[in-house]
Formats: structure tokens, C-alpha cells, sequence
């Protein structure tokens, strides 16, 4: 039984990524001109940065078809990543990748929600989402799974995106994002509910900048780092958990 009851818009959402899962990775990178290699290679960068010790077990919520999985256990060669995502299609993508790769020893895809995470507590160094936070559908509850299931002084990464600050830059994003990306995506996947849904996501996620970090703050958590990319259009929080 699970631990908190699924929302109709949790299964709605679960369907869309399993529905455009063959061309997700595709559209990704195209739409973001493969600045999305560069993101999530940044993540990689600064978790190097503020620790390179001690990371033995990883889990990447939201983890999609798992680029960023992937590219943690190339990184971090004695560490252990499980790669957690709702949608069964993109998971089989997921593995799929490592199916007759040396990390497929050292990479676990599981099937399972963000506010029920399967896990005992205290179990992982590290938790990274990229891009999956803002569809968190229970947010606190969510939080307060990654918050049980880190370790003592664990280091929670998110990569999500964010409003630019620079007012001439934002037109630009703004009419991208909401006028020529859902009209290629819905093109290319077929799918209209896919991409007016991303950009609308995007619109309404509130939770940048200071927002988040006072968010972070009073789940737990002691912020030690945030950084924003490609002029404001997304950004990483780099953050510990507060015994």
C-alpha cells in the first residue's frame, strides 16, 4: 500500500512522460541546442567541488531516462547510483543505456514516486534531481522523503529552471519558451499536452532563487551554494543536510 495516495494529475503526468519517452531524449537536446549536456555536466562539477569524499551511495530522483545517473558513476568511480523515476517507459530507456555497459553493475533504476521513497532511512550520500522538482505534485511531502532517506550532512543538488533576471533576456526566454518550444515539441513528439505543459511548468514554478533557499532551510537543510546558468534560465542549489 502506499504511504501517500497518487493524485489523478501524478497519473496524468506519469502517462505524458511514458507517451514521449522514445523522443525525449531527442527533444531535449534540441530544443536546448545541447546546452543540457553542459548543465547537467556543471552538477557533476560541483559536487566534485564540495565533495569528493566519502559518496558511496547516490540516488537521482526524477531521474528520467538517466543521462545524469549515468554521468555521476563515470565520475565517481566506487559510488553506487540508483536512478528513481514514476514513468516505466523512460526507465526502460534508462537501462537500456547501461544493458551492456561496464556501470551496469553500479547503476539500479527503481520505478517509484518522490514522496514514497523506497528506502530506509539515512541510506544515500547524496541526492540530486535534475529538472524534476517542479513537478513534484506533494512538494513538502517530497522533501520530507529526501530529507529521511540522506544521511547526516548529505548533500542535496537540484537542478531546475529559473527565472532571468535580466529583463531583455527574459523576453527572449519568455517568448521561446512559450511560443516556438511547445510548438516544435508538440511537432516532433505528437503530443500537445507534453510541451504546453512543460513551458506552463516552467511559467508557474515559483520556488527560485531566495525562494528556494528558504524553502531548503526550514525542510532541514543548510544551503551552501547556488549558481545560475545560461543567463538565469536554470539553476543549482547545493545544499546539506542539517543533522
Amino acid at each position: 500500500m502506499n504511504k501517500y495516495p497518487f493524485s489523478s494529475k501524478e497519473e496524468e503526468l506519469t502517462k505524458m512522460f511514458d507517451n514521449i519517452s522514445s523522443k525525449y531524449d531527442l527533444l531535449n537536446h534540441l530544443l536546448s541546442f545541447g546546452i543540457d549536456f553542459i548543465w547537467r555536466k556543471k552538477v557533476i562539477e560541483l559536487l566534485t567541488k564540495f565533495n569528493t569524499k566519502n559518496i558511496k551511495n547516490v540516488l537521482d530522483i526524477a531521474t528520467g531516462t538517466g543521462d545524469l545517473a549515468l554521468l555521476i558513476a563515470k565520475k565517481f568511480h566506487e559510488t553506487y547510483v540508483i536512478g528513481l523515476d514514476p514513468s516505466k517507459e523512460m526507465l526502460k530507456i534508462a537501462r537500456n543505456k547501461i544493458k551492456d555497459n561496464f556501470l551496469k553493475k553500479r547503476i539500479q533504476f527503481v520505478q517509484a514516486y518522490s514522496q514514497n521513497i523506497p528506502f530506509e532511512n539515512a541510506t544515500f550520500d547524496v541526492v540530486t534531481i535534475s529538472f524534476g522538482v517542479r513537478n513534484f505534485q506533494n512538494f513538502h511531502l517530497s522533501f520530507q522523503e529526501i530529507y529521511r532517506i540522506l544521511k547526516p550532512m548529505g548533500i542535496l543538488e537540484i537542478l531546475e529552471f529559473s527565472n532571468p533576471s535580466n529583463p531583455y533576456i527574459k523576453k527572449i526566454y519568455h517568448f521561446y519558451s512559450h511560443s516556438i518550444l511547445p510548438r516544435i515539441g508538440n511537432f516532433l513528439s505528437k503530443n500537445n499536452f507534453a510541451y504546453n505543459y512543460l513551458q506552463e511548468s516552467i511559467k508557474s514554478f515559483s520556488y527560485c532563487g531566495n525562494k528556494m533557499k528558504k524553502f531548503l532551510k526550514n525542510s532541514g537543510f543548510n544551503p551552501i551554494h547556488s549558481q545560475k546558468l545560461t543567463f538565469g534560465i536554470v539553476s543549482i542549489y547545493l545544499s546539506k543536510k542539517i543533522i
